[in-house]
């Protein structure tokens, strides 16, 4: 009980936090995406920056619920690729590479 008497308070901590020192997550996610599609090889920085800006974008539209769902599929040794939303979530991916010149990955030197 006393932990919901003092949450109130720590949340309330975050929302004065100065914003200027809040993180972009998921620009940091792209921007990792896109160094490693180039340090792989996959692609020039330009068809790399498309590429994972779609599959991040993609990504940051699963929910957390989702995410467990998945990760239980997974612990249970079943195959999460029946499930709907994953269904879509595939096709969203693949569409995310049309038109793109992607290489196979190689070993940076």
């Amino acid at each position: 009980m006393k932990l919901l008497k003092i949450l109130p308070l720590a949340l309330l901590g975050f929302a004065v936090i100065p914003q200027a020192n809040a993180v972009d997550i998921k620009q940091d996610q792209i921007n990792a995406c896109v160094d490693g599609a180039v340090k792989y090889k996959v692609a020039d920085k330009a068809t790399a920056s498309k590429l994972c800006n779609c599959t991040i974008g993609v990504r940051s539209r699963m929910t957390i619920g989702q995410m467990w769902e998945i990760e239980s599929y997974a612990q249970s040794k079943k195959d999460p690729s029946s499930l709907p939303y994953v269904k879509k979530l595939q096709q969203d991916l693949q569409q995310c590479t049309n038109g793109l010149d992607l290489k196979p990955p190689q070993k940076p030197k």
